[in-house]
């Protein structure tokens, strides 16, 4: 009798329990948003990584806010990625066009390109569609791209196909090539080639690493400054802002790039819109000469850049190797960019 009371008393634990787990999983895909909005997209240095958002919005902030909307399926797989303010679509978007759509066959990944008028357009060069392979746990495995006329195409680098495969240290390895084959560089101001980054437990990159023949190694191109360039480390606040960037030699020296820079860090507002850059060279001065040390910049309420500011190391206004101090942007009732402004410091317009 004692047995049959246990017996019934354990059945009805187990059945609440496996009720509760039905439940909360059934919550979970309730609760989940297949429409979200976000500021900004996060950071990210290479193709392999998925598009994702940073600094979330509602539904009606992104109303009246520059945002990109996320857009999934049934299966929670990201089918739409719109830079875009309301109903209106808007230039200037990270992603190249202004709507990425994005469908799914076996073992691949399919993206196309629209621009603010909705109609398809080519990015990165030629490049009219973008086909991911994957494997069999959706891991991206390769990246192909295509022109209008459904043939392979290089895009503006050069690069007619990408690699990736994981590591036994969990890095993502990096390839590129030509269509001909031939590995080839990231691009002629980062003449890269085989590529590994490393993420933190949140999935966000933190490190862009040159290697060759598994050893990591110094680029000494041209482009890499007198010391070499081996790696790159990234930090990123917990809501996807890039907060700092710095070039290293394999010593982890710090080390200039093409652009006279070794390392830079930004201050983000509580939006996460980038207030202020600043530059160091390989000694971790502020850049000097007539490199402009720090960089100002302004929003108006809807996101869009309206002001930047060259600053020398005392904070005064001073002109860039093109004579610009400021740059005034403006914008038509949607958020389309339709003015520029540069003036030099002493407030003398310049024109291009």
């Amino acid at each position: 009798m004692k047995n049959n009371r246990f017996a019934q008393f354990f059945l009805i634990v187990t059945l609440v329990v496996f009720l509760n787990s039905c439940n909360q999983q059934g919550s979970q895909t309730a609760d989940f948003e297949k429409v979200q909005h976000y500021r900004h997209l996060l950071f990210t240095e290479t193709p392999w990584d998925s598009i994702k958002g940073a600094y979330k919005l509602t539904l009606e902030e992104a109303k009246t806010i520059n945002n990109y909307k996320f857009s999934y399926d049934e299966d929670q797989r990201l089918i739409q990625v719109e830079f875009c303010r309301g109903d209106s679509l808007l230039d200037g978007s990270r992603l190249g066009a202004a709507k990425v759509a994005i469908s799914y066959e076996d073992g691949k990944e399919i993206r196309h390109y629209f621009n603010k008028n909705n109609e398809p357009q080519t990015v990165n060069g030629d490049v009219f569609k973008a086909v991911y392979d994957l494997d069999e746990t959706g891991f991206r495995t390769g990246l192909k791209f295509y022109g209008k006329d459904d043939q392979p195409v290089e895009n503006r680098n050069n690069i007619g196909y990408y690699t990736w495969s994981k590591t036994p240290l969990g890095m993502i390895k990096e390839n590129r090539y030509t269509l001909a084959g031939e590995e080839t560089v990231l691009n002629p101001f980062c003449p890269f080639y085989e590529l590994r980054f490393s993420y933190n437990e949140k999935g966000i990159v933190t490190r862009m690493a040159n290697y060759e023949k598994d050893m990591l190694y110094d680029c000494t191109a041209e482009n890499c400054g007198n010391i070499g360039v081996s790696y790159f480390d990234f930090t990123i606040n917990d809501e996807g802002g890039l907060l700092g960037f710095s070039v290293h030699s394999t010593t982890g020296q710090l080390s200039n790039l093409y652009w006279g820079w070794a390392r830079f860090t930004q201050s983000l507002d509580e939006n996460g819109y980038v207030t202020e850059r600043v530059n160091y060279d390989q000694d971790d001065e502020l850049l000097g000469g007539k490199m402009v040390p720090i960089v100002e910049y302004s929003y108006d309420e809807s996101g869009s850049l309206v002001e930047e500011k060259n600053l020398d190391a005392s904070r005064q206004l001073m002109n860039n190797n093109d004579g610009i101090a400021i740059r005034k942007y403006k914008y038509d009732e949607y958020g389309n960019r339709i003015e520029t402004v540069s003036l030099d410091k002493d407030m003398v317009e310049v024109k291009s």
